[in-house]
């Protein structure tokens, strides 16, 4: 019977068109787009109850933004370099850099979401930031522990400070962006 044919087709069809959306749908929930570097750290820090957050900057100091991250002014690459522990040979490979660092303490917590121009950068610059990390001249308080993570093959982020810090950020971060976030690198120094 053709006409049955054609009906258990469409059926087929209609099943078929129903699983592919509803697995573009659970794909969908765990995708968020990142629009910039700024957002990443925005979204992880507006995830803290008021009460846990503490006195933060964003940016360059010289054009700072208080008590929030900010897009980082990447002329500025001394200090992109000395502070946040960018190897200077891979400043080149960043079009867009967010930082937050707490206001008083750079050792105390510091953080940079940094967009590589290629992902093929994505791993050296992990490992070129723990070294930095290990090998900078910190003045006052030295980071008790890094987190490099990468988020889309496109972001690497770093952060560095008192451990129950980095690790309140660690989880603030990938509750935004769950399996999206790889570890790269979490290791304790100073300790």
């Amino acid at each position: 019977c053709s006409a049955c044919g054609i009906q258990d087709s469409g059926m087929e069809n209609t099943e078929s068109t129903q699983r592919t959306e509803e697995s573009q749908e659970t794909e969908s929930e765990f995708y968020i787009e990142i629009t910039d570097a700024t957002e990443i750290l925005t979204k992880a820090w507006d995830m803290y109850a008021q009460e846990d957050r503490f006195e933060i900057m964003g940016g360059h100091f010289e054009t700072a933004v208080v008590g929030l991250p900010a897009e980082y002014d990447l002329t500025q690459t001394t200090d992109l370099v000395q502070m946040y522990c960018v190897p200077e040979d891979h400043v080149e490979n960043l079009d867009d850099v967010a930082t937050m660092v707490d206001l008083y303490n750079s050792g105390r917590f510091m953080a940079g979401v940094y967009h590589v121009t290629d992902s093929k950068f994505v791993n050296e610059l992990a490992e070129g930031i723990q070294l930095q990390v290990v090998e900078n001249e910190w003045h006052g308080e030295k980071p008790e522990k890094l987190l490099v993570v990468k988020i889309d093959e496109q972001y690497v982020v770093s952060v560095s400070g008192r451990a129950s810090l980095v690790n309140e950020f660690k989880q603030k971060l990938e509750a935004v962006y769950q399996e999206m976030v790889t570890v790269m690198i979490e290791e304790n120094f100073f300790q």
